[in-house]
């Protein structure tokens, strides 16, 4: 059942065998493995069914360090939390990424991939993924092509697919209505997480509206699932019992946030650079993408001393005409876009697409017969450059803390502070370095290398950006003295205190986190429910 707080009576008091705070991706993810249960499921959600300004409102921050998006911009309040605005890229990690890493300061997960293995199957149906990630398969013999001979000592091809589930909370609103088990509170804004006074347990939440009712929430078993920055801003919020904030005894609350830094090593120069760029980017299954990346082997990392990360070509290309129609198409179909004379003469955006598919229409043939093939579309291509991406360092410096401003209820915003180390750069340099060798060896092409990857200032390029990707604010580790979960997502401070995300990520590959915080969530429900038979 969904439904809205505001028309419960003020001061009401809600219990549950489990609270689930926040409705996005883990927390729906849970909530399939929890319906039809016998334990009474509540779940929270300051947002309602689609984006709120007010509620939206409530995202807002500040930043400091390298240059983020605006925190109300970078995360959503609503039923399918910011899977409003992904796209439904999945992988998963591979098992160097949770492993120990004896070449790097700080330790792996306290579990293994093979205890995702059963959760990471059930991706490809959650998301409705074209393959399961048990195939093992390069993308190339999906598609009866033959990829180049990479040198294998150094580099590994990596694929990424593409969801066809993209707002979950769309997609799963009727498992969340009809679940006879499971309630879902919209509107319901958690301000405190209230402990005893030894504060290693959680007694209620209290959770109020913007139109100033105020309601208590008591459980047996608590759930944040709130996103990176709001998991720890929230802890960081409940300092009435612990000054600190709740489970930070050992200040790693907001410590270790992580991005997928993300920029360009520079311009390729190829004689063909259609035919590279399908390298990366193989076809289409059933109109979804399939891209492949080039990563580092394990071998590599070792001996060159480097994260995990991954390079991809990126185009700049111009008049583009199957794009242009695409979007008018869309427009049409989704904005009622109006096509008179009048109309054309006063729209700049609409004039610049028409003239695009006048200048070359037959490429727009060229690309539907391209599509039934299952073949990405072809490109008047001006120039190609180079994307690395990579996983970040784990850096206690930069984190999220309460900042000065404070929100509609009062309560002190988060504050971000983004900041990479070295070795963050260190891997780029190596990744590109390692890219530029390969491509000219094969007769691929040569990169021509950026200036921020040559050791001159700036350390990063302006062009330098994360995924929306807010990772390992409350880590996971098997010692209490150096993170805040176990490897059950319980907190190490709190009996009855879980969390669920990517927060807890204590390193974070260069994949998008979706696919691993989704088996960690799953992984956590089944333990859930197991606790409480």
């Amino acid at each position: 059942m969904i439904s809205d707080i505001r028309t419960y009576e003020d001061r009401t008091k809600f219990q549950a065998d489990i609270c689930i705070i926040g409705c996005g991706a883990a927390s729906i993810a849970m909530a399939r493995i929890l319906a039809g249960s016998s334990l009474k499921i509540l779940i929270l959600e300051s947002g309602g069914a689609s984006v709120e300004r007010a509620t939206q409102g409530l995202y807002a921050g500040t930043t400091s360090g390298l240059s983020y998006f605006d925190l109300d911009e970078s995360r959503y309040r609503m039923i399918g939390g910011s899977t409003h605005r992904w796209g439904a890229r999945a992988a998963r990690f591979k098992e160097t990424d949770l492993a120990e890493r004896s070449w790097l300061d700080f330790d792996g997960w306290p579990i293994k991939r093979e205890d995702l293995k059963p959760y990471y199957a059930e991706i490809p149906e959650f998301l409705n993924l074209h393959k399961s990630f048990e195939d093992e398969r390069i993308p190339w013999e999906l598609f009866s092509v033959s990829p180049p001979k990479i040198n294998a000592d150094d580099l590994e091809f990596s694929d990424f697919q593409f969801g066809k589930k993209l707002l979950l909370g769309n997609v799963y609103a009727d498992m969340l209505k009809t679940a006879p088990n499971i309630e879902v509170l919209t509107h319901a804004t958690v301000t405190r997480i209230a402990a005893n006074d030894a504060g290693n347990h959680i007694s209620q939440l209290d959770v109020q509206t913007l139109n100033g009712m105020k309601f208590t929430v008591t459980a047996n078993t608590y759930v944040l699932a709130c996103g990176g920055i709001e998991n720890a801003r929230l802890l960081l919020l409940s300092d009435d019992v612990i000054p600190v904030g709740l489970c930070n005894s050992k200040d790693h609350v907001g410590r270790y946030f992580m991005e997928h830094p993300t920029a360009s090593a520079g311009i390729v120069h190829a004689s063909k650079p259609q035919a590279l760029h399908d390298i990366f980017s193989p076809g289409l299954i059933g109109g979804r993408l399939v891209e492949t990346a080039l990563a580092p082997t394990a071998a590599m990392m070792e001996r060159e001393g480097i994260l995990n990360v991954c390079a991809i070509t990126r185009l700049n290309v111009a008049e583009d005409a199957t794009q242009a129609l695409r979007e008018i198409i869309w427009n049409m179909r989704h904005r009622k876009v109006p096509l008179s004379l009048s109309w054309y003469r006063n729209n700049r955006w609409l004039k610049e697409r028409l003239t695009a598919i006048a200048r070359n229409p037959f490429s727009i043939v060229g690309n539907l017969v391209r599509h039934m093939m299952g073949r990405p579309k072809r490109f008047k291509i001006e120039s190609m450059q180079l994307e690395l991406r990579s996983e970040q360092a784990p850096n206690p410096d930069s984190r999220v803390t309460l900042g000065t401003e404070t929100d509609a209820f009062g309560q002190r915003r988060a504050h971000l502070h983004w900041d990479l180390l070295e070795l963050d750069w260190h891997t780029m340099v190596v990744m590109a370095e390692t890219v530029d060798k390969e491509l000219q060896r094969l007769g691929l092409g040569k990169l021509e290398t950026a200036d921020w990857l040559k050791g001159t200032e700036p350390r990063w390029p302006n062009d330098l950006v994360g995924g929306h990707h807010h990772m390992g604010t409350t880590r996971m580790s098997a010692d209490p003295a150096k993170g805040v979960v176990n490897e059950n997502c319980r907190t190490h401070d709190v009996d009855n205190l879980y969390i669920a995300g990517s927060s807890v990520f204590p390193t974070v590959s260069y994949v998008n986190p979706t696919s691993t915080l989704l088996a960690l969530a799953m992984r956590l429900a089944g333990h859930l429910k197991k606790e409480a038979s």
